[in-house]
C-alpha cells in the first residue's frame, strides 16, 4: 500500500484538486506538492531524459516564513524510487523527514506518495534535492526560501548605502541555481564508470537556474588556462587536458588509484575526448530602477546545486557584498568572488548605478576540468537617456577560476557571524575519520572503509532511525544528547582532492584546518601546540571544505557541533561520485534519547 495521507492526518483535500501541483498557505501553516516526472528536456541545448516538479525545471521555489509549519507531498510518478532532503533544514524534532534512504526513511517507490513535515525554525536561503542515487545530476532540486519574522534582527545597516533601498532588495532576493551538467543521464554515467573501472569527472556544460550552453575552447584556449596545479598533475602523470578541458580519467585513476586495472575504452568518445557544442537558454536577471527610486539595489542567493564542481562566483565589472552564508547572518563583508561548493548558499547585495548588461561569471576550480560559463544581470533605468552598457566589464576572475591582480575572495575561515552562538569550551568525545580512496578511482570512504546503506536502491526495509542504534563502528558515531562532539577529518590517502562534507541535522562550527595526520588527540591539544584553531568565534556551516593532499602531506579539519537533536544523521562529501562511492558515516545524536518515530512513517511501504 502506498502512503495514507488520509489515515495519516495529513490529507490536503488532493481528491479536490485532483493531484494538480500547486501551494496551499495559510498563516503558520505552508503546504506544497510536488509532482515528480521524468520527461525529455534540453537545458543545454541537448535533449535528456530530466527529472521535472510540478512539469518544470529545476523544481519551483519552495517560499516559508519562519516560524511556519510545512508539509511537503512527493508524488513519485518516475519508473524508479526517489527521496527529498531539504538541505540545512535542522528537521529539530522530526528526523523523519530528512530525506535519506535507509537512515530517516523507506524510498518512495514508482506511483506512491510521501508528506514531509517539519518546523521552519530557521530563516535564510535553502534548497531541497534528491537524496537518491545519482538523481541530482539529473535535475531534482530546487530553492526553498524561508523569509525572516519582522522581529528578526539583520545586519544590513553595516553596508554602506541607502538603508531603505538595502533592505527592500533582501526582502526578496532573487534565487540563482548553479548546476553541472552532462548529456547523460546519471544512470548510464554510472554504468560507464562501473564498466571502465573509474570515474569520469567531466561535464559537458554549466546550468544556471536549468539554462546554459555547451561551450567548446580550442585547443589554444584550453592550454592559456591550465592552472599550474594541473599542470603539474599533467606533468606527474603525462597526458594533456582533453578537448571538453578535462584531465584524462585514465590519468586521474593513475593519481588516486595507481594499482587499478582501468578499460578507456568502454568510455565513448563525446563523454570525455570529443567536445560537441550545442546551445541553450541564457539565464537573465533582470532589475529596472523607477524614477522614485534614489538607489537601486538587488540581493541574490547564489546556490551551489553542482554534482561535482566547485567554483568562483563574481559578477564582472561589480563588487558584492556578503551578508549571509548557509542561511544565516554575517558580518557583511565586501569581495569580489565568492568559492562555491556544493551545497552552499551565499547571500549578497548588489549595487547598481549604470545601466548595463553585466556577464555573471562562473568558472570552475576543480582540478579535475577546466570550464565555465556565465548568465546576465541586466540592470536599466526608465527614462533614461543613457544606453546602457552591454559589453567591456571587467572580470575579476580568469576563466579557470583564479582571481585577477586586485580581486579579493572571500575568506571562509574569516568568516563572522552576526549572531554569536555559545560554543562548548570543551569536547565530550572526539572523533578521528581516515577518509581514503579505494581500489578504484570509483571507491571513496569518510572513514576507513565505504558506506553503502544511503545510496542502496534495494527494497523498503532496514531504516537506521526506526530501531535503537547499535555499537559504533568505522561507519558511525554514537552520542549522547547535549554531549559537544568534535570531528577531525583527515586525508589519510595521498594525493586526494577536496571534499565538501555536509552534515544533516543542525550546523557545525568550522575550527580550523592544517597541514600534516593531526598527531593532538584532542582539539584543545593541538590549540596548545599551536595549531591554527578558532575556539572563540568560528565560522558555522552546514557543510565544511576539507583542503586538498598534496602526495607529500595529509590535511585535516576540525568542526565541533552540539549534539542537541536526536536522531540518526547522515555525514558526506556532496560530490555526488564520491557520495555514491561510499563517502559517508552514520551519527546517532542521543541514543539515551532516542526519538519516537510516528507510526505512519515508521509503518510507510
Amino acid at each position: 500500500m502506498g502512503f495514507s495521507l488520509k489515515s495519516s492526518g495529513l490529507w490536503l483535500g488532493l481528491a479536490a484538486s485532483a493531484f494538480l501541483p500547486g501551494v496551499f498557505a495559510k498563516c503558520g501553516h505552508s503546504k506544497f506538492e510536488l509532482v515528480l516526472t521524468w520527461e525529455n528536456a534540453s537545458p543545454d541545448g541537448s535533449v535528456r531524459k530530466v527529472i521535472h516538479a510540478n512539469g518544470k525545471f529545476p523544481a519551483p521555489t519552495l517560499e516559508i516564513d519562519e516560524g511556519d509549519r510545512v508539509e511537503v507531498t512527493v508524488f513519485n510518478k518516475m519508473p524508479f524510487n526517489t527521496t527529498v532532503h531539504f538541505h540545512g533544514i535542522h528537521q529539530d524534532t522530526t528526523p523523519w523527514s530528512d530525506g535519506v534512504p535507509g537512515i530517516t526513511q523507506r524510498h518512495i517507490q514508482p506511483g506512491k506518495s510521501f508528506v514531509y513535515e517539519w518546523d521552519a525554525n530557521q530563516y535564510g536561503s535553502y534548497w531541497y534535492h534528491a537524496h537518491q542515487m545519482g538523481q541530482i545530476e539529473d535535475g531534482l532540486y530546487g530553492p526553498l526560501v524561508i523569509r525572516p519574522k519582522k522581529s528578526r534582527a539583520t545586519p544590513l545597516s553595516a553596508i554602506p548605502g541607502d538603508v531603505a533601498a538595502i533592505a527592500k532588495a533582501a526582502k526578496k532576493p532573487r534565487q540563482l541555481l548553479i548546476g553541472d551538467w552532462r548529456k547523460q543521464t546519471s544512470t548510464e554515467i554510472t554504468k560507464i564508470e562501473h564498466e571502465a573501472n573509474m570515474e569520469i569527472p567531466c561535464y559537458d556544460s554549466i546550468l544556471f537556474n536549468g539554462k546554459g550552453s555547451t561551450i567548446c575552447w580550442d585547443e589554444a584556449t584550453i592550454k592559456s588556462l591550465v592552472t599550474p596545479q594541473q599542470q603539474n598533475t599533467l606533468n606527474a602523470a603525462g597526458g594533456n587536458m582533453t578537448a571538453k578541458g578535462c584531465l584524462p580519467p585514465v590519468l586521474i585513476a593513475k593519481v588516486i588509484a595507481p594499482n587499478a586495472t582501468v578499460y578507456p575504452e568502454k568510455i565513448p568518445a563525446e563523454r570525455v575526448n570529443v567536445c560537441v557544442p550545442s546551445k541553450g537558454e541564457t539565464e537573465v536577471i533582470s532589475v529596472t530602477k523607477s524614477k522614485t527610486e534614489t538607489e537601486k539595489w538587488v540581493a541574490i542567493d547564489v546556490i551551489s546545486a553542482t554534482g561535482l564542481l566547485a567554483f568562483s562566483f563574481s559578477i564582472d565589472g561589480l563588487p558584492i557584498w556578503v551578508y549571509a552564508v548557509d542561511g544565516e547572518y554575517i558580518v557583511p563583508k565586501q569581495v569580489h568572488a565568492l568559492p562555491v561548493s556544493n551545497g552552499d548558499r551565499f547571500s549578497i547585495l548588489v549595487k547598481l548605478d549604470e545601466a548595463g548588461d553585466f556577464p555573471i561569471r562562473v568558472a570552475s576550480t576543480q582540478n579535475t576540468q577546466l570550464i565555465a560559463a556565465t548568465a546576465v544581470l541586466k540592470y536599466r533605468i526608465l527614462e533614461s537617456s543613457v544606453a546602457p552598457k552591454t559589453s567591456g566589464f571587467a572580470p575579476w576572475v580568469r576563466d579557470n577560476g583564479l582571481p585577477l591582480n586586485g580581486t579579493i575572495v572571500y575568506v571562509v575561515a574569516q568568516q563572522k557571524m552576526f549572531e554569536a552562538k555559545t560554543i562548548g569550551a570543551k569536547a565530550d568525545a572526539t572523533y578521528k575519520l581516515q577518509m581514503k580512496t579505494g581500489a578504484t578511482s570509483t571507491q571513496w570512504s569518510l572513514n576507513n572503509q565505504g558506506f553503502a546503506a544511503a545510496v542502496s536502491d534495494h527494497g523498503t526495509e532496514g531504516v537506521a532511525l526506526f530501531k535503537q542504534p547499535g555499537a559504533a563502528t568505522d561507519l558511525s558515531i554514537n552520542t549522547k544528547k547535549n554531549q559537544w562532539i568534535d570531528i577531525i577529518f583527515i586525508t589519510a590517502t595521498k594525493p586526494t582532492p577536496p571534499h565538501p562534507i555536509h552534515k544533516h541535522g543542525n550546523k557545525m562550527f568550522l575550527l580550523g584546518s592544517g597541514v600534516g595526520a593531526f598527531p593532538w588527540a584532542t582539539v584543545e591539544e593541538a590549540k596548545a601546540a599551536g595549531a591554527p584553531l578558532n575556539l572563540v568565534d568560528p565560522p558555522r556551516r552546514d557543510a565544511v571544505v576539507t583542503p586538498q593532499a598534496s602526495p607529500a602531506n595529509a590535511t585535516w579539519t576540525a568542526i565541533r557541533y552540539h549534539a542537541s537533536q536526536p536522531g540518526a544523521w547522515l555525514m558526506h562529501c556532496h560530490i555526488q561520485s564520491h557520495l555514491g562511492g561510499g563517502m559517508a558515516l552514520l551519527i546517532n545524536d542521543g541514543v539515551d534519547a532516542w526519538p519516537k518515530v510516528p507510526s505512519v512513517y515508521a509503518n510507510y511501504q
